[in-house]
């Protein structure tokens, strides 16, 4: 893995809910898929070399994803999402886990769809 991240995530609260759980579990579905992006050359004709993902706990899933202007300074595209703390809650780790995954692959997706990147691996993905 290059010292350059291709997916980071972040996350903030827009409601008052108890989130200690939904970084870690974030992490770890970050982790199994910067990898693959790696793997498949997902931002190998990107004009940024990652992507800033936040994750808003707010109270609604809102699927489809805020993309902001690429920053040229840090080669970086912003995205965010929004997602339904109190649902959150009820899942215990391995659920939000599998969660952040399927919610982070198809953001990827929307980002592949805007900025013509390969997506089929992700396709594979949202499987396993």
């Amino acid at each position: 893995m290059s010292n350059i991240r291709n997916l980071v995530v972040g996350g903030v609260s827009l409601v008052k809910c108890k989130a200690r759980q939904f970084g870690p579990a974030a992490m770890k579905a970050r982790n199994i898929l910067e990898p693959e992006l790696e793997r498949n050359l997902y931002l190998s004709a990107a004009r940024f070399r990652t992507v800033s993902l936040i994750l808003r706990f707010g109270t609604r899933d809102k699927p489809i994803p805020d993309i902001g202007d690429i920053d040229v300074n840090r080669s970086m595209l912003p995205v965010a999402i929004e997602l339904d703390a109190k649902h959150l809650e009820t899942l215990n780790s391995q659920e939000l886990e599998d969660h952040f995954k399927v919610v982070m692959i198809e953001v990827l997706c929307d980002v592949a769809a805007n900025f013509d990147l390969p997506y089929e691996f992700l396709d594979n993905l949202r499987g396993k």
